[in-house]
């Protein structure tokens, strides 16, 4: 039997969605590095990424773990990560986070990033992952946190974000989700060791104005109507001003561990 697959608003596995991914590794890898890294992570150990994009995580991990190590790199759609080059010790399988059982105690690290969102079900993931991890093994999750949106001096751009949290939540998509994360995890049995929120503050035509221009663009033929098409319009033409000071998603990395001697049969 077929399961169904979970509807993905940026499904899209063109150039433009490529470039889209790679901007984001490029501004998101550094933050999503240094969370991993004060999980000390060891050689030889087995681990996994949910969303896995592009891969460029998977492969940093695999730097860490060695020749010894395993990491399971997965997606929903693996066309992006089939085509990359990745080191040795990286397999990748089409993955199903929702849906799809995870061996029971299997993992020294489990990490995912910018996927939880789009899931109502992401606290079944989140305790299918915490059952995944290995008694004292690390769950590593970063995720977004429009709230600092509110941060704004520009009222239109902050107009704009309200929408588009707006517009998310009837799709199912909590674009707020980023600050209940560690609630989660807690619900979920582990141990939350640590909770960071970094919140970019950018000019526009930077990096970071391009990556959301290219991320509203992209979901676009989902909202419609749904956003007033002349904030959407002002809202581009603030992102490309060099002389415009916005913000808009903050990003929260949050690390929960198994604890020690905690073993439960099956998986869920």
């Amino acid at each position: 039997m077929v399961k169904p697959m979970h509807s993905y608003v940026f499904a899209n596995r063109d150039d433009h969605e490529c470039r889209r991914l790679q901007r984001l590794a490029r501004l998101l890898d550094p933050m999503h590095r240094r969370a991993l890294e004060a999980a000390e992570i060891g050689r030889e150990w087995h681990t996994l990424e949910l969303g896995a994009g592009l891969g460029t995580i998977s492969a940093w991990i695999a730097s860490r773990t060695g020749p010894g190590g395993h990491v399971l790199a997965t997606d929903l759609d693996t066309t992006f990560l089939s085509e990359a080059r990745h080191p040795d010790g990286v397999v990748i399988e089409q993955l199903d986070a929702v849906h799809d059982p995870l061996p029971e105690a299997a993992f020294d690290l489990i990490t995912v990033r910018a996927l939880l969102h789009h899931l109502p079900e992401w606290r079944q993931v989140v305790k299918k992952c915490g059952h995944a991890l290995k008694p004292g093994g690390s769950l590593v999750m970063v995720e977004p946190d429009a709230t600092s949106s509110v941060l704004n001096d520009t009222p239109l751009h902050h107009r704009f974000w309200s929408a588009w949290c707006r517009w998310g939540d009837g799709e199912g998509i909590d674009f707020q989700i980023g600050h209940k994360v560690a609630g989660g995890m807690h619900d979920a049995g582990l141990d939350v060791a640590d909770a960071t929120m970094e919140v970019p503050f950018y000019r526009g035509g930077s990096a970071w104005a391009q990556f959301y221009s290219q991320t509203v663009d992209a979901a676009r033929p989902r909202f419609a109507r749904a956003i007033d098409p002349d904030l959407v319009t002002a809202f581009h033409q603030a992102s490309a001003d060099p002389n415009a000071l916005m913000c808009s998603f903050g990003w929260i990395a949050v690390t929960g561990r198994r604890p020690p001697g905690v073993h439960e049969g099956g998986t869920l």
